[in-house]
Order: structure tokens, then sequence, then C-alpha cells
């Protein structure tokens, strides 16, 4: 996975002041004089990131009020949409924005916007099983056809799509798991997990979390537990089907805690900020560079922040293009070529 450094070289810090004092004393009235944000629940994660991209719009861009409404989803695209004029700035998956992209999300319909940085991450498919079912791979599963209880996100969620796609390359689907004798459940991540301590579910399976998850971790206080590993070119199918990189989970993230796992491969499943296509392109750059200077801060609102790095955020924002605007900004920087 690539390394995402903290720090500029000298060279680049001066040309990113020279850059952002050009941007931000070009003058000229801006057609926008309000940016709305449509994030997560309010205190969540996703709410933080906007709320921080939120500070810096109005700290540099004279003129500009921002708001940050509560969201998520699928409700975040469509908020984006040119006859919505409900947002214009989302919280978006690199994997969602990728579905709804191409029109094969589970609407059905192609969703207009573009996109500025990805910014939070990683996330990695996790598949956590106890010890005592004695399960160790997904072929083994398959092969045994044994009657698991896998407890999943709601129905609707990104990362339950993923992790049935990711059950599908192996030879698995829901409906062979019913007829197996065994379950499926779909809740809430907290839920999920008192479902497995509590005897009432034997897995967990995200198509994408963070690591070392709090949740697992918790498991692991009451039962020893796994994760299951995904091989490289099942990682990889379902990777290019979401618009993804893949990246190498380490090996003994939670050996501290009562987990095992091996080394194995998983779709890197990125947060990103998507923007409405008609946004000014003067303005969309100016809101990419303000992000820019504001790195170090916006690292300090959540640890996976550190992911952000403007000279790859660009890349692994899913399969909608860039914005213009912050595609100049990239390519004036020397980031994108």
């Amino acid at each position: 996975m690539t390394g995402h450094p903290r720090s500029f070289t000298i060279s680049r810090r001066g040309l990113l002041a020279l850059a952002l004092t050009a941007t931000f004393a070009s003058g000229g009235a801006l057609a926008v004089d309000k940016i709305t944000l449509t994030a997560g629940s309010p205190g969540g994660g996703y709410f933080k990131a906007a709320a921080g991209l939120a500070e810096y719009i109005k700290a540099e861009i004279p003129g500009i009020a921002t708001t940050v409404i509560p969201g998520g989803g699928w409700a975040n695209v469509e908020r984006l949409a040119p006859e919505s004029q409900l947002a214009d700035i989302a919280v978006l998956e690199n994997a969602l924005a990728s579905m709804a992209y191409a029109g094969t999300g589970p609407t059905g319909q192609k969703y207009d916007f573009r996109m500025i940085a990805a910014v939070r991450g990683p996330s990695a498919a996790q598949a956590v099983i106890t010890e005592e079912v004695g399960i160790k791979t997904f072929d083994e599963l398959r092969e045994k056809q044994h009657p698991i209880r896998i407890a999943m996100f709601e129905r609707h969620q990104l990362a339950t799509a993923q992790a049935e796609a990711m059950l599908e390359a192996y030879g698995i689907s829901f409906s062979d798991i019913e007829s197996w004798g065994g379950k499926l459940i779909f809740t809430s991540h907290k839920e999920g997990i008192r479902l497995i301590m509590d005897g009432l579910a034997d897995m967990w399976f995200t198509g994408g979390s963070m690591w070392p998850h709090h949740q697992y971790i918790k498991l692991g206080t009451k039962k020893p537990f796994r994760l299951l590993p995904l091989s490289k070119e099942v990682a990889q199918q379902v990777a290019d089907k979401y618009g993804q990189e893949i990246f190498e989970m380490p090996a003994g993230v939670y050996k501290d805690d009562n987990g095992t796992n091996d080394a194995y491969w998983s779709p890197n499943t990125t947060v990103a900020f998507g923007v409405r296509t008609d946004l000014p392109d003067d303005l969309v750059y100016k809101i990419t560079a303000a992000l820019a200077k504001h790195k170090d801060d916006f690292h300090g609102i959540h640890r996976t922040h550190v992911f952000y790095d403007p000279k790859i955020a660009w890349r692994d924002v899913g399969g909608a293009p860039l914005h213009p605007g912050a595609e100049r900004f990239y390519r004036e920087m020397g980031y994108l070529k």
C-alpha cells in the first residue's frame, strides 16, 4: 500500500504557498455564496470530516457560508444530482461513487457528479469468525456447507453488497447459506458483534471497515476469533466491480486482542468528497486548495485522516471523474501528470 507522508518537501511547500496565495487573492465575486455539505450521522466520523472541510472553506474563501447536514449512502449521491439542489459537496465511499456513476447501484440509475479528493481510509474487508466454529477459509466453508450464521450491515449498505460479491466469488450465495441451515442477519455493527458474543451468530462480515476495529477488540474479550483471508484474485475481482484498488492487509492485526489473521488482500474502501457537476471550476479549485492548505488540521480530526495527502488525493476516489477544478489544482501542483 502506498505510504502517506505527513509533510511536503520544502520546494513543494513553497509551491503550495504560492499557489494558494495567488488563488485566494485572485479577486472577483464568486457566483456561489453558500455551500451545503451532506455527511453522515451527527457526531460521526463522516460528519466531522465534512465539518472540517466546511471550516476550511469559510477560512480561505471570503464570502462563502457553509452548512453541514446529516445524510449518508445513496441519499448523499441523490443530493448531488443537478435537479436536487440539496447539497453541493457530499461524503461518499469510493465504491459507492463508482456504482452511482455507472448506474449499477440498487436504484439502477446513473448519477452525474464529480470528485474532489480521497480523504479517509483505508477500510478492509473483514470476515470475523469465532474459533469455535472451526472454519478457517471460505473454500472450507463452501466445501463443508457449514450452517453458518452471518451477521452483516443492513441489506442496503454498500459494505453488505461488497461482502455478498466476495462470497459469490467463492461460489457461495446467500441462498446457499440458507439451504445449508445457516442464517443471514442484517443489523448494525454493534448489534452484530453482540449477537456473536451471546452465541446467536458465528461471523460478522463487512466489505469494508477500519482496522483494528474496536468492535472486534471487544469481541476478543469474550471469544477468540480469526479473520478469514481473501485471495488476491477475489479481492481484485471485487475491487474491479466497485472501481477500487487493492492492498494487503497485514498479518496479526488483532494478535494482542485474542484474534488471529494471516496477511490477505482486500479492496481498499476509502472515503472521498464528491461535488456537484455544475459548481464553478474556480470555486472547486479553491475548495481543493483549502483542504490541501489545512492538511495537518484535517489529520487531527481523526486518525484515519492521515490517509489524506494532496499528492495522491486524486487517486482511489472511485469511478466518477475528478471535477475540472480539482483536476486543475492537482496538475498545477505537479501531483497529477
